[in-house]
Order: C-alpha cells, then structure tokens, then sequence
C-alpha cells in the first residue's frame, strides 16, 4: 500500500473524525491510502507542501485553493 508521507501527523489519517467513521475511512481510501496519485490532489499534503504546515481542521476535498487556504489560515 502507498500512504501519503504525512499520514503519521495528519488529522485526519490519525483520528480527527473518528466520531465520523465512515467519512474517515472514504476520506482515507480516497487520499491517503490511494498512491502519490490520487494524495498529491489533496489540499492537506498541497497547502502542507507550499506552506510548510496545515491547519488541523482542513478537509482533503477542500474547495478553496491552496492560496486562499494560505491568506486564511495566515501561513
């Protein structure tokens, strides 16, 4: 299995929403755990990969762009 290289940290691989087991485990399945692929278009590993860091609380599928993301987060 490839899993994306910040799982290990991530909220939402390590238990953010585990009171939403379902959404966590579609979540994981669809970024996570699906290869360099299908990771590289989550915005928690882009905003993490321009910014050096990621809110705790941003969504994988998030909509906004990774800049917007950045101005709101202030990183």
């Amino acid at each position: 299995m490839d899993t994306c290289p910040n799982a290990e940290n991530c909220p939402i691989f390590t238990g953010l929403l585990s009171d939403k087991v379902m959404t966590s485990k579609s979540y994981k399945r669809q970024y996570c755990e699906a290869g360099e692929e299908k990771w590289s278009t989550c915005k928690r590993y882009l905003v993490k990969q321009k910014y050096g860091k990621c809110p705790p609380d941003l969504l994988p599928n998030s909509m906004k762009s990774v800049e917007d993301i950045g101005m709101k987060y202030n990183l």
